[in-house]
């Protein structure tokens, strides 16, 4: 896989205080709770001013999903390059299951991971803005199928990525479930990995004339 050039200097720097901001937050937010928290303590935890917290993230809530455009650019990449290997939906299961890997490839990244999918069933209003971003990821997938079909009906493509959108917002919402609960790790990937052999088999049974 091509990799873009290196960041220079500024922009490392920039992304080694996001990670700082972030990190204090996700600790903040287990031991307080997410309503308990607020951007100014997030800020004397991460030893920055409160005008770089709000450099970086809007808000709480801009904060708690700030991976989500690392998710899309995944997203994006594995489509790129391996649907023209093993099809589109293969390509979205194999990036659905490798970010489940991501989200617990290490002991922190597992205990970030349970933090997070905890904020979400412990806070409806988080959790509803989380079903907006289904949307989010409906229209990139909209547009990279549209990049690799342009002759296909719009309208069936839009649908296509609508159904393939929600299925994997499932079964990610049943990934954190039992990552709240505090599953092993091992157990959460293989149930994990059931899930997504369930869904994707559904979604090629109703989508193989689509693509």
């Amino acid at each position: 896989m091509e990799t873009g050039p290196e960041p220079g200097l500024r922009e490392r720097k920039k992304q080694r205080t996001r990670e700082a901001i972030f990190e204090a937050a996700m600790e903040l937010f287990d031991e307080r709770g997410y309503d308990h928290v607020t951007l100014a303590e997030v800020a004397r935890a991460a030893d920055v001013a409160p005008a770089t917290v709000f450099t970086h993230y809007a808000s709480k809530e801009d904060l708690v999903y700030s991976m989500r455009h690392e998710v899309n650019e995944r997203l994006r990449t594995a489509v790129n390059e391996r649907a023209g290997q093993i099809g589109v939906l293969a390509a979205v299961k194999e990036w659905m299951l490798g970010m489940h890997e991501y989200f617990t490839e290490s002991p922190e990244a597992v205990r970030r991971s349970r933090t997070f999918s905890r904020l979400l069933n412990d806070n409806p209003a988080l959790w509803n803005r989380s079903v907006g971003f289904i949307h989010e990821r409906q229209m990139l997938l909209v547009e990279l199928l549209a990049e690799r079909y342009p002759d296909a009906d719009p309208f069936l493509l839009e649908a296509a990525a609508a159904q393939v959108a929600a299925a994997t917002q499932t079964a990610v919402r049943y990934y954190q479930r039992d990552l709240a609960q505090g599953m092993a790790r091992e157990e959460v990937l293989a149930r994990a990995a059931v899930r997504a052999d369930q869904v994707f088999e559904q979604l090629e049974r109703g989508l193989g004339d689509v693509f």
